[in-house]
C-alpha cells in the first residue's frame, strides 16, 4: 500500500465514523429510543453536536498512533522495494547499470529515435589485455581496475549519457541525441583519459572502443552487433583505438 492509499483509508475511516455518529444521534437514536423506551426524551441540538464532536475527537486521536506506525511501515517497504529494484538493475562491482537494465534503455532510445528521427549512438569499450592484469596482479587487482575504469567513464561522459557494465571487462555507453561524429569524439576522449591514467593496481592500460550509430531498421541486437564488430576491428588493428560502424 502506498502513502496516498493509506491516507485515503484513514480519511475514509474518520468520515465514516462522523457520518455514523451523526446519523445515530440526529435520526436513528430518536427513532429507536421511542421504540424501546416509551418515556424517551429528545435531546437538544447542542447535546447532539457535543456527542458527535466528542466521537470525532476520540476517533481522530485514536488514529494518530496507527497512522504513525502505518507511515513508518510504508516508508520501510518503499525503501526495501527501491533497494531491490536498484540491485536488480545495478552491477554489484562498478555500481553502473547492468546488462539487463541497459538493454531496456537501448530499446527505449531506439523507439524514441524512430519517433523523432533523432540521432543516437552506443560505445562498446573493452580493456585491452585484461587477462594479463588478472594473471599478473591477481583478481582483486583486476576488480580494482574495473572500478577505476568505470569511474573514468562516468567522469568523462556527459550528464545525458548512460554508462553500464556490459559484461566482464566490457562496458557500454549510451549516447542519446548524438551524431556519429559526436560519438567518436566522446569515445576518443574516454580512450585518451584511460591511456593517460596510471592505475593504482596495474600501471598504464589501454582500451579499444567500437562505435555504432542507430539506423532506421535497427533493433537492440543489430545495433550492439555493429558496435561489437567495430570493437573487434579496433582490437584487430592493434588495440587502443576507436572504430565506427
Amino acid at each position: 500500500m502506498k502513502k496516498n492509499q493509506f491516507i485515503v483509508v484513514l480519511i475514509t475511516t474518520l468520515v465514516s465514523v462522523i457520518f455514523l455518529s451523526t446519523f445515530w444521534e440526529f435520526w436513528l437514536e430518536s427513532h429507536l429510543g421511542g421504540v424501546f423506551h416509551e418515556e424517551h426524551r429528545e435531546e437538544n441540538l447542542a447535546v447532539k453536536l457535543e456527542y458527535v464532536i466528542s466521537i470525532t475527537v476520540f476517533v481522530s486521536l485514536s488514529l494518530i498512533f496507527p497512522a504513525i506506525a502505518g507511515f513508518k511501515l510504508i516508508d520501510n517497504d518503499e525503501q526495501m522495494q527501491e533497494k531491490i529494484k536498484r540491485l536488480s538493475e545495478e552491477d554489484y562491482l562498478t555500481k553502473l547499470y547492468n546488462r539487463r537494465k541497459v538493454h531496456e534503455i537501448i530499446e527505449t532510445e531506439i523507439k524514441r529515435s524512430r519517433r523523432y528521427s533523432s540521432d543516437f549512438a552506443v560505445l562498446l569499450l573493452d580493456i585491452d589485455n585484461f587477462k594479463n592484469i588478472n594473471d599478473t596482479y591477481g583478481h582483486n587487482a583486476g576488480d580494482k581496475v574495473l572500478v577505476e575504469f568505470s569511474n573514468i567513464i562516468k567522469h568523462t561522459i556527459r550528464e545525458s549519457d548512460i554508462a553500464s557494465r556490459w559484461g566482464g571487462e566490457e562496458f557500454l555507453v549510451i549516447c542519446p541525441e548524438t551524431t556519429a561524429d559526436g560519438a567518436i569524439s566522446l569515445a576518443e576522449k574516454i580512450r585518451h583519459n584511460i591511456e593517460n591514467r596510471t592505475f593504482e593496481e596495474a600501471g598504464n592500460i589501454t582500451a579499444s572502443i567500437g562505435v555504432a550509430g542507430v539506423q532506421h531498421d535497427d533493433n537492440v541486437k543489430s545495433l550492439i552487433f555493429r558496435a561489437d564488430q567495430a570493437l573487434y576491428a579496433s582490437k584487430h588493428a592493434g588495440k587502443n583505438r576507436v572504430t565506427m560502424r
